[in-house]
Order: C-alpha cells, then sequence, then structure tokens
C-alpha cells in the first residue's frame, strides 16, 4: 500500500520578488452565477454529504496581490455528522504540467468552527486516450494535507512532486500534457475531522482560484514599471472600407473624457465580400495611407477565403482554399497583386494570416486540414516568401491562435503549427467571453493564461499582441458576474500577471461585443482602460517595436 503524504506545510505566505507564473486555471469561479445552478454546466460536482454553492465575497484581505481571489468563490458545505463527501471539477484537457516544477495552488478559507480540515486532492490522468477515468487503466494522483483553521484566506501551494499515485492502473508517470494524457479532473475529497459537530453547526469551507503555476504562487505586488500596453480596434465601421472611421466612432463614445488615443486600427480583407469565389479584395492604397497620416498604425487580417458567398454555390466543384491550394501555389497571382498593393502603402503594416488556426471554424484551420500542423507551417512560409519575392519591407507578419484550441487534441497544439522565428515578427491571441454559441461565462484570464504562458515563454523574443478581444453583455441572470465587472478583471489581469502584452485590440462588433453596449460596459472601459497608466495613447510605445 502506497504512503499519502500529510504536508501541513504547504500552506505559503511568502514575500518574494522572484514571481511565479500562473499556467493554467482549473477555476476561478468568476464565471457563474451566484447559487448552484451553473455548477453542472460548468463541470462541477459534489458528492457524499457536501453540497456546493457559488458565494459572492469581498474580501477584506488587501494584501493578496494581484486580485485573485475576485468577488466570487465555491462555498462547500457538509449537512450531516457523517464526514464522508467532497467537490470536484471535470476537465478532461491537454494541459501540460511539469511535476517537477508545477504547483497545485487554491486559497481556502477554513473556519474556525468549519468542518473537514484534512482532505485528500486528487487528479486524474488519461493514459489511454479514452477520455474518461478508469481505475484499472489510469492513473490518479493524490496528496493529503491539513488545513489550519483560520477566519482569514490562505493560500496553499502544493508542489506536484509530493503527489503519488494511488492505483496501479495507468503507466505510473505523471503525464498529463499536449501529447501524452488529458488532465480529466480535480478532486477535493473531506477526511474524518479533527473535531465533530453536528449537522448544520459548521461553516462552509470556502475555495477559490484554483490553478497550477511553474513554481509556488506567491502573494506579491507585481513590479511593471517599464511595461506598458497599446490600444487597438476593430469595428463595424471597417465594412465601408473607410478605415479611419473605425478611430472616429471610437472617439466618439469618450467625447472630452479621455484624451487617450488608438495606436492600432484593425481591419479584415477576405478573398473575395461579393458572394462570389473569385479573389478580387485588393487592399485599397489610398484608405490605408490615410490610417497612416492620422497617426494609427494599420493591422490586417488577411483571410484566406470568400465571404457571403450562398451555400448552394458549394456544394459543386467549387470550394473554399484549404491550406494545399495555398502552398500549391493556387492563389499565388491574387498574393502577388496583393502584396504589390501593400508595397505602395506609406508606412508599416502589421499583416495577419490563419488566425485561429486551431480552432475548427475557418477553412485555413488545422482541424479541416488533414490535422496536420506541418500544412499551416507551409502555408505561413509560402506568403512570407511571396511578400519576399515582390521585395516587399514595410509588412510585419502576425502569427496569431485562439486562446482555445477547438477540438482539444494532440494534434492542434499551437506550437506544433509555428512558422519559425524568420517568419513571424509578433505573436497574437485571440480571447473572448461568450463567442458564438457559448453560455459559458469565463474570465479574461482563466481563457488567457494557459497560451499566454506557453507563448511566453517559448517565444520570449516575440513581442505578444491580443488581436481580439471582447465580452459578451450577460442576459437573463443578474447573480452572475457583468461584462463592466469583466472589463474591470481584464484590466487587473493584464496590469499584473499578463503584463507582457503590448497590444489590447478591442473586437467592436455586434450588439453584444461592443464596449458600449451598456452605459456600465463603456464606463468601465473608460475608468479600468483609458484612464489607467498602463494602457498608453498613440503609437509612441508601440511604434519602436514595429520598426
Amino acid at each position: 500500500m502506497r504512503l499519502i503524504l500529510q504536508c501541513a506545510y504547504c500552506f505559503l505566505l511568502l514575500i518574494n520578488s522572484a514571481l511565479s507564473q500562473t499556467k493554467y486555471i482549473i477555476d476561478d469561479f468568476e464565471g457563474f452565477a451566484d447559487g448552484s445552478s451553473e455548477l453542472k454546466m460548468n463541470g462541477m460536482f459534489s458528492f457524499g454529504n457536501v453540497k456546493t454553492e457559488i458565494q459572492f465575497h469581498e474580501s477584506s484581505q488587501k494584501s493578496i496581490k494581484p486580485d485573485y481571489l475576485g468577488s466570487r468563490c465555491i462555498s462547500t458545505k457538509n449537512y450531516s455528522t457523517k464526514d464522508y463527501g467532497g467537490w470536484g471539477k471535470g476537465i478532461c484537457l491537454n494541459i501540460n504540467i511539469d511535476p517537477k516544477k508545477d504547483y497545485l495552488n487554491f486559497y481556502i478559507l477554513q473556519p474556525n468552527v468549519g468542518f473537514g480540515n484534512r482532505m485528500r486532492i486528487q487528479l486524474q490522468e488519461d493514459d489511454n486516450n479514452s477520455n474518461v477515468y478508469e481505475k484499472e487503466k489510469d492513473d490518479a494522483w493524490i496528496v493529503e494535507i491539513t488545513v489550519p483553521k483560520s477566519d482569514e484566506w490562505q493560500l496553499a501551494s502544493i508542489p506536484l512532486s509530493r503527489f503519488i499515485d494511488e492505483n496501479d492502473g495507468g503507466d505510473g508517470v505523471f503525464n498529463c500534457n499536449y501529447k501524452e494524457g488529458k488532465l480529466l479532473c480535480f478532486i477535493v475529497s473531506f477526511l474524518k475531522s479533527s473535531t465533530s459537530s453536528e449537522k448544520g453547526d459548521s461553516q462552509p469551507v470556502l475555495f477559490d482560484f484554483v490553478s497550477f503555476s511553474e513554481g509556488p504562487l506567491l502573494n506579491s505586488e507585481f513590479e511593471n514599471v517599464h511595461k506598458h500596453s497599446s490600444l487597438g480596434l476593430w469595428s463595424e465601421e471597417g465594412n465601408s472600407a473607410n478605415f479611419v472611421d473605425i478611430a472616429k466612432a471610437f472617439n466618439g463614445m469618450f467625447v472630452n473624457e479621455t484624451e487617450k488615443k488608438l495606436a492600432v486600427i484593425h481591419f479584415f480583407q477576405p478573398f473575395a465580400f461579393d458572394g462570389g469565389v473569385q479573389q478580387n479584395n485588393y487592399p485599397s492604397i489610398e484608405r490605408i495611407n490615410k490610417v497612416i497620416e492620422d497617426g494609427y498604425i494599420p493591422m490586417i487580417t488577411l483571410e484566406n477565403h470568400f465571404v457571403n458567398v450562398p451555400s448552394k454555390v458549394f456544394r459543386s466543384d467549387v470550394k473554399q482554399p484549404n491550406l494545399t491550394d495555398i502552398i500549391r501555389g493556387d492563389c499565388d497571382q491574387f498574393l502577388v497583386n496583393w502584396s504589390k498593393h501593400i508595397k505602395q502603402v506609406n508606412g508599416i503594416i502589421l499583416l495577419r494570416i490563419f488566425h485561429e488556426f486551431n480552432g475548427d471554424w475557418y477553412p485555413w484551420c488545422i482541424a479541416n486540414n488533414s490535422h496536420n500542423p506541418e500544412l499551416l507551417i507551409k502555408a505561413f512560409r509560402h506568403i512570407y516568401d511571396v511578400f519576399r519575392d515582390q521585395k516587399v519591407s514595410n509588412v510585419r507578419f502576425v502569427w496569431c491562435p485562439n486562446s482555445m484550441s477547438v477540438p482539444q487534441e494532440s494534434w492542434n497544439y499551437i506550437m506544433d503549427a509555428y512558422p519559425g522565428d524568420e517568419y513571424v515578427d509578433f505573436v497574437g491571441l485571440d480571447v473572448y467571453n461568450g463567442a458564438g454559441e457559448s453560455k459559458i461565462w469565463t474570465s479574461f484570464r482563466k481563457v488567457a493564461i494557459e497560451n499566454y504562458f506557453i507563448l511566453t515563454k517559448q517565444l520570449p523574443d516575440k513581442p505578444l499582441f491580443i488581436c481580439e478581444t471582447a465580452s459578451r453583455e450577460r442576459r437573463g441572470n443578474e447573480r452572475g458576474q457583468n461584462k463592466a465587472e469583466w472589463i474591470e478583471q481584464m484590466s487587473e489581469a493584464v496590469v499584473s500577471d499578463m503584463s507582457d502584452i503590448k497590444l489590447i485590440s478591442w473586437f467592436n462588433e455586434k450588439e453584444y461585443f461592443k464596449i458600449n453596449s451598456s452605459q456600465k460596459s463603456r464606463d468601465a472601459f473608460l475608468k479600468y482602460i483609458l484612464r489607467k497608466d498602463f494602457f498608453k495613447s498613440g503609437t509612441s510605445e508601440l511604434m519602436p517595436l514595429v520598426k
């Protein structure tokens, strides 16, 4: 029988200038509505005599920096004199966890009259790629801890090296990563308490910000004195191709309230948008020059597809171009002419190609190209070479995955599709809350932190842009976080542990995504973005990187 470790010493209250970096957030609970109605849809569960709900809280512990506690946590309570029970979250994702370096973290409020200060933490992994935990075939890694009782929040930061394999199934190797195994589940089981209480006598135990980090997660201020981010925007005014109207519309939302100016004007250029399947949509030199003359940097997303095409057209032999078509040179004549147009522009252009390639919604996505990331690399390099052969020197190439890979499979790991340093000038990330049909509400930090960690660790010399971000309004459930609060926490996340982001570009389209989709959202953007010193006006911070 394997030894179960006791580690009361893992509770850290440290101040240290060398900060660890958050790698993945199991949950920060900011996306839940108060109560229990949204637990199941977010993969949360409880068992035994324990019941759970989401609880709004206002922490008085200002020493916890950054604001990892947020405004919501999960409350667990034992409604029986029996001690058996616990809670957990289903994950079932490829997450790169290093048992030699990484820590499991969570904040806990274990009141003096609370139940169950002894608990077992279990991490279930998938060794046989069945996407279901099977005791005979998969590993389950556990550690037991004793929580000092306190009426203040405490940080538990537990080295993964202290976890042991609970069962004989699986391969006995902690291999939760992007290639070999998924992390299936995180489970907390309350063990027999040192003191028993009558039913309903104890106070609930609260948990918050369950996460993994490289090194122990520490309570400390972040020193970002010399770090800043610039601002960008896409809005529907760009659909008319009068791209400078994007800036005018933005300024019109905040007349006489801020002097902050955008740095980047973002717009999209598909192969064609007239409903046909001929590559004919060339960039307007005059209109792009106007953007530059007005003091902005243009960022163009070149979309390798035709838009507004009736579905019946694609029932014939005509189809959207895929990566193989690009590599084969089928689109070269169009790309050569496109590059010649760009070459005539009087300034530098950020050019984003094959964005969100790790999704499944574009014809260039890896999911729609034989699950082969090498095709993405070859197609990216091919377009780069077309511009190089035309001696275009005023383009900077942006490689931009989505914040989450869809689907979550080993072949869809973003770094397998990286074209190489010589082909990429900037790396990007698109971060959305509530895009498409999703009903799941997630904080900016939770949805962005994983790929932020990957990109800043593996590509430290490539400046990082958030090329698209937005949140929808929360309709129909007023007990949850609203969009204004989401914007506030986005600002907090970027300024603190995501401060290497050099550009935040809002996607200001569709009624629910707009900055001013409500007065509260618009005011939050003004207060937490435009009036915060970290976010700089104009191109002064960005232009030296672009040049």
